[in-house]
């Protein structure tokens, strides 16, 4: 029983890690490679919240409205499933852990009370 106590514990970790991998990469700003016409690179937000403002302010033969969104939804396509997957996990590993140690505790009672 204590090996799958470690096997629980280390699958718990493990999502929790990629849970704040995919938290923290939504956080990170997104940069269009394009630059606009003072010279700055065209900053589009993070993954939490969109900023269009420079974006739209910036003149070109490209609409960097359109190219910040969809740098944007790239972004999330792949960090949201990571962080609800890392999630998941971390919450099924919480509730079988939790439920192991209730039935340990019980069983343990049960033994201790028959001796």
């Amino acid at each position: 029983m204590e090996q799958r106590h470690h096997r629980l514990a280390y699958t718990g970790i493990a999502a929790a890690v990629v849970l704040a991998v995919g938290l923290l990469a939504l956080n990170f700003p997104v940069f269009l490679d394009d630059y606009d016409q003072w010279g700055w690179q065209i900053k589009c937000g993070t993954g939490y919240f969109s900023e269009l403002t420079q974006a739209a302010a910036s003149v070109g033969e490209k609409n960097y409205v359109d190219e910040c969104e969809t740098a944007l939804l790239m972004r999330r396509a792949w960090t949201v499933p990571l962080v609800v997957a890392g999630g998941t996990v971390v919450l099924v590993a919480l509730v079988a852990s939790a439920t192991a140690s209730a039935r340990e505790s019980l069983m343990a009672h049960r033994e201790n009370r028959l001796t």
